[in-house]
């Protein structure tokens, strides 16, 4: 088996225990926050304080939230 077919199998096996319905939970309250102009906090400490700016980064661009970043 190739890399890349491994790697994908990795994927699947992974997304298929995702929980569908917190997932959509989720996507349904960013979008009431968003229509009520409501704000999300993002914190993250040492490294995973550079992850939640990139998101913090990619909410406010893409998704136009309000977003709150107490380390960034």
């Amino acid at each position: 088996m190739s890399y890349t077919d491994t790697y994908l199998e990795e994927v699947k096996a992974i997304t298929d225990r995702l929980d569908h319905a917190a997932i959509n939970k989720m996507i349904d309250i960013l979008v009431e926050i968003r229509e009520k102009k409501g704000r999300v906090f993002f914190l993250g400490v040492g490294g995973s304080a550079g992850n939640t700016g990139h998101a913090v980064n990619d909410f406010r661009k893409n998704c136009r939230y309000r977003i709150i970043l107490p380390n960034g």
